[in-house]
């Protein structure tokens, strides 16, 4: 998948190779091209489920313009640039004592594989790895991907070879990783490449259990250079978790119905893991076919200043954070009706603002459309009632304005140009149609006047971005002629 960053490169019209440039400039730039299209990234409503992976935020453009220099700069950027690659929310100061960035190289006498920089938090691995072609030949298959290409033809065949020609991607076995004792699942992303010799990718390697310091290394390897080839990233410097040993029955899933027993619950600075022993009858979770199931846990941190952190505010993704948590300043961890006090005293029913928890939103009828797509609108007022937030309706000039945490938006009827805080943002869709080059098109998609509402429909991405909420479709198939049918608007604070 292609980086934000390396998109809006190209959208700038650059060279393919990242030039010797001066980074304020670049960032300028970078920033420019954000602001028209942070709004436009987002794709339309369709028969399926939404991702809830967020896109870059702001602090990757400091880590990608410092990327776009050269030589002693560019390893400087890597090596320092995978906290801002990956916790993008937030001060992630409290683990760079754990991030590693002197892990030897190693090579063939084709390619050079370097692990740039990686932070270990005891079950997840985030590293930036970098490939450098040694001679011309090497080069030249590194840089138009037949080296990913070519060791993808014996285990699958002609065709796999000609798309990976065609999109440039590493491929499903092009980036491998081992750990005898411990499985996994591994996500990759471009990263601009550092050079016109060089590739660069981010990758979180996701071990679903804690398994702590070890001292055996993981060894990455890419499929043309050989798992002989592998870096061996080490694994024995860990942050300190928080653990707790419940032991008591909770809703796992309170829209399906689900149960278990919690049993244990780890907490580190940039993610957490639990273990649940399931309860009951467990056929609507595997039967799911529609985005409750994402709403799984019931997770919150009460901090010592006062404050909760819910799920979104932390951007998780697959139990992963956006936002590094200072583990020192955490009174409490929540999970369903149960407060568990970190400094080990007894479990109690949580008190938590009700308000906090997920909850179900009907979709406009009929469903605003443009070109026949569902483009994902909600109802501005309703969903300020439900999240608590403070909302004003101007009648002379139809226009709504909603505070929540802290964040404020101000949209009026029949246009497309929404104010953040005060800075325009422009509302898009991903269009069905191209322009005349046949490229992808985003056309806007204003607010939509409810009669006799004081209300508007607004796109959901929008909102999901400002206020650091996730507003997910949820669908049910085979009960229309169209095959699906849009049920209701899943909200998560």
């Amino acid at each position: 998948m292609s980086s934000h960053i390396h998109e809006l490169w190209n959208d700038l019209g650059l060279p393919e190779e990242y030039p010797e440039l001066d980074p304020e400039a670049i960032l300028s730039r970078v920033e420019a091209a954000l602001e028209q299209e942070e709004a436009a990234s987002a794709p339309p409503e369709g028969p399926r489920q939404n991702s809830m992976k967020k896109k870059m935020k702001w602090a990757v453009l400091l880590a990608a313009t410092l990327a776009l220099t050269t030589g002693a700069a560019l390893a400087a950027a890597y090596q320092m640039g995978v906290l801002d690659l990956f916790f993008t929310r937030g001060d992630a100061s409290v683990v760079e004592p754990y991030v590693q960035d002197t892990i030897k190289s190693v090579e063939n006498e084709d390619y050079r594989l370097t692990a740039d920089s990686m932070l270990y938090d005891g079950q997840n691995v985030f590293v930036v790895l970098t490939v450098e072609g040694l001679n011309q030949q090497a080069i030249d298959d590194l840089m138009s991907n037949r080296a990913f290409a070519e060791a993808h033809r014996e285990p699958w065949g002609e065709d796999m070879v000609s798309r990976l020609l065609e999109s440039g991607s590493t491929g499903p076995d092009g980036i491998s990783y081992d750990l005898r004792t411990h499985s996994g699942s591994m996500g990759i992303h471009d990263l601009p490449n550092p050079s016109g010799t060089s590739r660069s990718w981010q990758i979180d390697i996701q071990f679903g259990e804690y398994v702590g310091p070890l001292e055996e290394p993981l060894n990455v390897w890419l499929a043309f250079m050989g798992r002989d080839y592998a870096v061996r990233l080490p694994m024995d410097s860990v942050v300190e978790p928080i653990r707790v040993t419940p032991d008591l029955e909770v809703i796992s899933n309170e829209f399906l119905g689900l149960r278990g027993r919690l049993k244990e619950l780890i907490l580190t600075p940039v993610s957490y893991s639990y273990e649940l022993e399931r309860l009951g009858d467990w056929s609507s979770y595997a039967d799911s076919i529609t985005d409750l199931g994402v709403a799984t846990d019931l997770f919150y941190l009460k901090m010592k200043d006062g404050s909760t952190l819910t799920l979104a505010q932390l951007g998780d993704v697959n139990h992963q954070f956006e936002q590094v948590v200072d583990l020192t300043q955490v009174d409490s961890i929540v999970f369903d009706q149960w407060e568990f006090p970190v400094d080990g005293s007894p479990a109690r029913v949580a008190e938590l603002d009700p308000r906090l928890r997920p909850f179900l939103m009907d979709p406009p009828s009929p469903v605003y459309d443009l070109e026949g797509l569902r483009l994902g609108h909600l109802s501005l007022r309703q969903l300020c009632e439900r999240l608590g937030a403070e909302y004003r309706w101007d009648e002379d000039s139809q226009t709504a304005t909603a505070r929540y945490r802290g964040v404020t938006i101000t949209a009026t009827a029949g246009s497309s140009t929404i104010l953040v805080d005060g800075q325009p943002i422009e509302a898009t869709y991903y269009s069905t149609k191209t322009d005349e080059n046949g490229d992808e098109m985003y056309l806007p998609n204003p607010a939509v006047p409810v009669p006799d509402g004081c209300d508007l429909l607004v796109g959901h991405h929008l909102l999901e971005d400002a206020w650091n909420i996730w507003c997910l479709g949820c669908w049910s198939h085979d009960v229309s002629p169209e095959g699906f049918q849009f049920d209701a608007w899943l909200i998560i604070p």
